[in-house]
C-alpha cells in the first residue's frame, strides 16, 4: 500500500472528507486529493500534522511498518498554538478562509501574524466587553 492509500484509508476510518482534512491542516483540499493519488507527498510539517489528525505515526504513513492502533502520537502543535488556530477557525471561517486558502504561503504567514495580534488582544476580553473597556 502506498503513502496516499494509507492516508485515504485512515481518513475514511475517521469519517473525514478531504475537505475536512484540508481545513484542519489549513491547506487546499486539492492538495489532500493529490496526496491520496500519490501525485504529491506532504512535507515534513504537514506529514506530522496529518499523522496527528489521523492518530497514526508518521512511520506508519510513510512505510506502513508500525501498527497504528498501538502507537501513541504526540501532538506536534503546542497548546497555545492550537488554541489560536481554534479561535481563527471559530471566529473567521467564513470571511477569512476564502482569501486565506488561495493566498501564497508568504501572504498566509503575514495574515496569520496579523491575526495573532488580534487574538492576543481578544483572548483576555470578557464576553460582551468592547475593545478598550
Amino acid at each position: 500500500m502506498s503513502l496516499g492509500q494509507r492516508i485515504k484509508v485512515k481518513r475514511k476510518e475517521k469519517k473525514l472528507t478531504q475537505l475536512d482534512v484540508a481545513r484542519k491542516l489549513g491547506i487546499d483540499n486539492t492538495t489532500v486529493s493529490k496526496w491520496e493519488s500519490d501525485v504529491y507527498e506532504p512535507d515534513a510539517d504537514n506529514l506530522a500534522k496529518l499523522a496527528n489528525l489521523l492518530e497514526v505515526t508518521t512511520d506508519y504513513l510513510l512505510t506502513g511498518r508500525t501498527d497504528p492502533d498501538k502507537e501513541t502520537v504526540q501532538d506536534p502543535i503546542p497548546p497555545e498554538e492550537r488554541e489560536f488556530l481554534e479561535w481563527v477557525k471559530n471566529n473567521l471561517e467564513g470571511t477569512f478562509f476564502y482569501d486565506f486558502s488561495r493566498a501564497p504561503e508568504e501572504q498566509k504567514r503575514d495574515m496569520m501574524k496579523s491575526l495573532r495580534i488580534i487574538w492576543e488582544l481578544e483572548k483576555h476580553r470578557k464576553p460582551g466587553q468592547k475593545q478598550g473597556e
